[in-house]
């Protein structure tokens, strides 16, 4: 039996969150009675600079129930070409 709240027959469906807002994510898991385990946020490995409200990629269930976010800022910002 999988861990967490269900909704009928099934578990609450995670792929739903991704694209969110990261605070309406977590609000929408703790409406479902999910427990939000760590949110954390992810950037670019390449010198990038991003802004905007951060929006959910990931979101994973652990074991013990609780669902991990995975975040990142939702928009990026080119380079100046300085030449």
């Amino acid at each position: 039996m999988p861990a967490g709240p269900m909704r009928g027959d099934a578990a609450v469906d995670l792929s739903d969150l991704i694209g969110l807002d990261a605070e309406q994510a977590r609000r929408r898991l703790e409406i479902a009675g999910e427990r939000v385990g760590v949110i954390v946020e992810t950037a670019s490995p390449r010198p990038v600079v991003l802004e905007g409200s951060l929006r959910v990629v990931r979101a994973r269930r652990r074991s013990d129930g609780q669902v991990d976010l995975v975040v990142t800022r939702e928009r990026y910002l080119p380079p100046i070409n300085r030449e």
